[in-house]
Order: C-alpha cells, then structure tokens, then sequence
C-alpha cells in the first residue's frame, strides 16, 4: 500500500473519523474514495489536496511524511505584522 494511503488510514484512525466521512467532505462518492485506497491508486492533485484539507495536514505530509518547514515565512509574517503594529501606534 502506498504511504499516502497508510498515512490517509492512520489520521482516520487518530481522528475516529471514516472514509465515508472524508469522501462526502471531499464531495467524492465513498465507493469512489475507497476504490483509491483498495487499488492503491493516489487520487489527482485537486483531490489530494482536499484530503488533506479534511484530515487537517498538508498535501506534503500525505505525500512524504514530513510537515512543510515554514518558521521562515512564521518569522517574515511576525516581523511585517509588528511594523504594522508599529506604524499603526504612531498614527
């Protein structure tokens, strides 16, 4: 079984969630949704990414495992809010 699905399985299992659950919110027929995961075929990117959506991960997390490093664009984010913040008190 590809990786994608047994990470798909173990968030389901994590969050006592169902693939009928995920397929509606997906907007997939759950026969759909499970024909994926017995035949082992990844779905296209469109839905991939509204599994993950639903499951409340990343497309890359689905895919290799691993959460995006994104404390570069955290800290880029803080630094223009806190200038913003800056130049909003000096109004």
């Amino acid at each position: 079984m590809l990786d994608f699905w047994m990470r798909v399985k173990e968030l389901l299992k994590a969050q006592n969630a169902t693939q009928d659950k995920i397929a509606k919110q997906i907007n997939e027929r759950a026969d759909t949704f499970s024909k994926w995961i017995q035949k082992d075929r990844l779905p296209d990117a469109e839905q991939s990414y509204k599994i993950a959506v639903a499951l409340g991960v990343s497309v890359e997390y689905l895919v290799t495992g691993e959460e995006p490093d994104n404390s570069e664009k955290i800290k880029q984010a803080k630094e223009l809010l806190y200038k913003t913040i800056e130049t909003l008190d000096n109004i």
